[in-house]
């Protein structure tokens, strides 16, 4: 074992203290499954499914999609969610980097996979790979789901055979994770695998990597995910199959294998399930069909896909069909913390779209990535198509025509040469010197300028919208306001109670440049409310760090007050997510409710609670601060 692995924080635990202090871990009543989209409304939006056995056991994370290319990683792990489970739990991420797959590409701004030796903040990777932290911080081990290239090799056979290639393997960072044998454990379940594989010269090896070691020549992974789980004690692995075995049939094998590897991994972990083999028909069909396509009222003929819009008029991009009605950003919140009874046989009930479940997407041409159906968009000047794609895959192409008649008065009171620009979807015209405000966690859309005959170009100052091209170009992709992302050089002004920075017109030809400015204050959140089951209120102040006195009982979070939109609040109770009307239960012990933010996934606070027994034993509020206060007791049930 390496020196480094010997200074892993976490305690030591033989295999069998491992399975059974995972399985106290996790005690769920009954079987369930939930669908969680967490940074609803966003560009991002992902969504996370929590399967639970009736039975204790431990709880392990899968993951796919973490690299937009990696198709094969996101179909497994999103028929994985088809599983039912009997023992222990899964949290499964299919897309964990949504943007991405929408253009099958590695990454938009930066790799994601190197984003977890820190709290980075620069870019949308970075809230996601915080969310995927959390959910691996609450996982007995992980299995990361990916496809490289080649075939791996210890030794150099020829181009697409040697020790720097990917596909065919299970990637590990070390030989033990703790008293955990990762190493014999993955060797175990490859025998198992390659038992009757076919053809044979795919089967897959094991490749050590020993990046704990300081002579490994894969530093680069000392920033991925699997390291970021073993250092933290949690038993980590990557399944990769090859890129190099393309179309319909080889990736319906690659992911009957890559399902093969994982449903035999998570046994070795613990987790007992069932769960349907891919039918080979599903493959040969993905991506299906989309139906139903309209913009702004207008059906999209698949025959003869055109159509007229009219410069000034917001975009209504809508899809009728199942398979994207769960996805769009007002189809569902963030989730309950109580799902559906998860029994029956396996099967695909539980999935609009078919059990490959693609992401949809339409895009402009003149803005690459940007999802409508996303986000809002009022054209000022020309496109020329519509592109409809799942998964990135293309599926149809229309043709944009465009009226001269203006609309009217879509932004009352805008006059030329204002700022049109769109804050947590509503549209909104700033004047030249005038300040925008905001709260940290809106979504700000840089649209353009009235009046303006041209593409313009808006800069805001000290946010960077695309990594390596500094061309002061903002306008058209979507802002997530957090301080910790702005270049501080550029900030205006700083304070505890704001930041204040500019929006400068860059346009060519544009003199002189008007300034507008954009002032950002904290999330604030002053009180929650919440409802007992007898339909009583108790509006509670939110004093993070003090403990909240509150009778065991089952409770509904009615709203959370503060400076800003409730919908831009996730809370937890415990490590569970409750959506703003979902419900959730107070035991006897007491837990915490944590409020984060629900765009960038930063912590706003925690409070313990417990009723007054429950601390004092110290099984709630542990470590707080000597007489601190909180609310009063309540019954939710009126007694």
């Amino acid at each position: 074992m390496h020196r480094a692995i010997g200074r892993m924080t976490t305690a030591r635990r033989g295999l069998a203290v491992f399975l059974l202090s995972a399985a106290i871990c996790v005690l769920p009543a009954r079987a369930s499954a939930e669908a969680v989209t967490f940074f609803a409304g966003t560009q991002y939006a992902t969504e996370v499914h929590f399967l639970r056995g009736a039975q204790p056991g431990p709880t392990i994370m899968v993951q796919g999609g973490i690299q937009g290319d990696e198709f094969c990683g996101y179909l497994t792990a999103q028929l994985l969610t088809r599983a039912v489970v009997t023992r222990g739990s899964l949290i499964i991420v299919p897309r964990a980097n949504p943007p991405a797959v929408n253009v099958r590409r590695r990454q938009v701004n930066v790799d994601m996979n190197r984003r977890f030796d820190r709290d980075y903040a620069a870019f949308y990777e970075d809230n996601l790979a915080r969310l995927v932290r959390f959910l691996a911080d609450q996982s007995r081990g992980v299995i990361h789901l990916h496809e490289g290239s080649g075939f791996y090799n210890p030794v150099r056979l020829d181009d697409l055979r040697g020790p720097r290639r990917y596909g065919q393997s299970v990637v590990i960072d070390a030989a033990t994770c703790g008293d955990f044998p990762l190493e014999r454990t993955v060797r175990q379940v490859i025998a198992k695998l390659n038992a009757g594989l076919t053809p044979g010269k795919y089967t897959f090896k094991l490749f050590n990597q020993d990046t704990f070691d300081e002579r490994s020549k894969w530093p680069e992974q000392r920033r991925s995910l699997t390291y970021y789980a073993m250092s933290r004690g949690v038993p980590a692995l990557d399944v990769e199959v090859s890129k190099n075995l393309v179309g319909p049939y080889w990736t319906w094998w690659k992911v009957t294998q890559q399902l093969r590897a994982t449903e035999l991994f998570l046994r070795a972990f613990g987790v007992e399930l069932r769960v349907a083999a891919p039918r080979l028909r599903d493959f040969e069909a993905y991506p299906p069909p989309v139906a139903g396509l309209t913009l702004n009222g207008q059906p999209l003929d698949p025959a003869d896909p055109r159509v007229t819009l009219t410069f000034g008029e917001p975009l209504d991009v809508r899809l009728s069909d199942a398979a994207s009605s769960d996805l769009s950003p007002a189809s569902h919140g963030s989730g309950a913390v109580d799902g559906p009874d998860a029994s029956g046989e396996v099967g695909e009930s539980r999935l609009p779209g078919g059990p490959l479940a693609p992401i949809p997407c339409v895009t402009a041409s003149d803005r690459a990535g940007v999802n409508l159906l996303r986000g809002p968009r009022m054209p000022l000047t020309p496109f020329s198509r519509l592109a409809l794609t799942a998964d990135g895959l293309p599926l149809l192409t229309a043709r944009v025509f465009w009226t001269d008649a203006p609309a009217a008065d879509v932004v009352p009171r805008a006059g030329d040469g204002d700022l049109l620009c769109w804050l947590n979807g509503r549209l909104t015209a700033v004047r030249p010197g005038e300040t925008l405000r905001a709260v940290e966690g809106d979504q700000l859309i840089l649209e353009g300028v009235a009046g303006g005959a041209r593409a313009e170009v808006l800069n805001l100052k000290g946010y960077v919208s695309h990594p390596g091209r500094d061309d002061g170009q903002d306008v058209g992709g979507e802002i997530v306001l957090d301080a910790a992302m702005f270049q501080p050089r550029y900030v205006l002004r700083r304070s505890p109670q704001e930041m204040v920075c500019e929006i400068v017109r860059e346009t060519p030809g544009v003199n002189p440049r008007p300034r507008f400015f954009l002032r950002i204050e904290p999330r604030r959140v002053t009180d929650f409310v919440l409802t007992g089951t007898d339909g009583r209120e108790l509006r509670v102040a939110w004093l993070p760090g003090q403990w909240l006195r509150l009778a065991p009982g089952r409770y509904t979070l009615a709203d959370i007050l503060g400076n800003g939109a409730a919908d831009k609040i996730q809370a937890f109770w415990n490590d569970a997510p409750v959506r703003l009307g979902g419900a959730f239960t107070v035991p006897a012990g007491g837990g915490r409710i944590v409020l984060r933010q629900a765009t960038t996934f930063r912590e706003l606070g925690r409070m313990p609670v417990g009723d007054g027994s429950s601390v004092a034993s110290g099984s709630a509020g542990a470590g707080l601060p000597a007489g601190a206060g909180g609310a009063e007791v309540v019954d939710p049930n009126g007694g």
